[in-house]
Formats: C-alpha cells, sequence, structure tokens
C-alpha cells in the first residue's frame, strides 16, 4: 500500500483562484475600513481636546448646572460669568453676563 499523505493537496483550479481572490478583496475591503475608522477616531479625539479647554471635571458641572440655579448652586457653579462653566443663557434672568446671581441688579 502506497504512502498517503495526511492532508490533501488544496484544490487547484479557477474555482479555488476565484474563491480565493474574493478573499483576498474582503481582507483588503476590511484593512481598508479599519484605517479609515482609526484616522477617523485619532482626528474625533484631537478635535475633541483641543476644542474643550476646560477640565473634564468643569464640563460635567457646567452640564449638571442647565436645568436650574439650584442644581448650579448645588455642584458650586453659581454665580457664573459668560464664557464660563456653569453659565446657561437661560438662566441669566437680566441678560447682564452673570446667571444665578444671589441679587439681581436693578
Amino acid at each position: 500500500m502506497p504512502w498517503k499523505p495526511k492532508y490533501p493537496d488544496p484544490p487547484s483550479g479557477l474555482w479555488f483562484r476565484i474563491r480565493k481572490s474574493r478573499l483576498a478583496q474582503a481582507v483588503t475591503q476590511n484593512a481598508r475600513i479599519a484605517i479609515l475608522s482609526a484616522l477617523v477616531g485619532a482626528a474625533l479625539c484631537w478635535a475633541l481636546l483641543s476644542f474643550f479647554t476646560w477640565h473634564p471635571l468643569l464640563i460635567l458641572k457646567h452640564i449638571a448646572a442647565f436645568p436650574n440655579c439650584s442644581a448650579a448652586r448645588a455642584v458650586g457653579v453659581a454665580p457664573s460669568y459668560r464664557g464660563r462653566p456653569g453659565y446657561w443663557s437661560k438662566l441669566d434672568a437680566d441678560n447682564d453676563g452673570i446667571s444665578c446671581e444671589v441679587w439681581p441688579r436693578r
């Protein structure tokens, strides 16, 4: 009885070459998508980190101060001036640039 290899040779022919080329196309397409998503993610992270100059804790306090002045006082950002964390235009009753004033100006 002649020796028989444990694993047969891979099939050859047109069908196998077509299947192999489709696999190669799928791999390159997935690689392109992965590279593109990595570049977009890096650009997004860079943009967000350069755009926000406030400390992350201040950003959370700013968001927590949105509902009303009681919430702004509870997180410690009231009264707040325009352009600073905790300032929301809806909380500035007299539109003087200071939100959640204790004694409104007359």
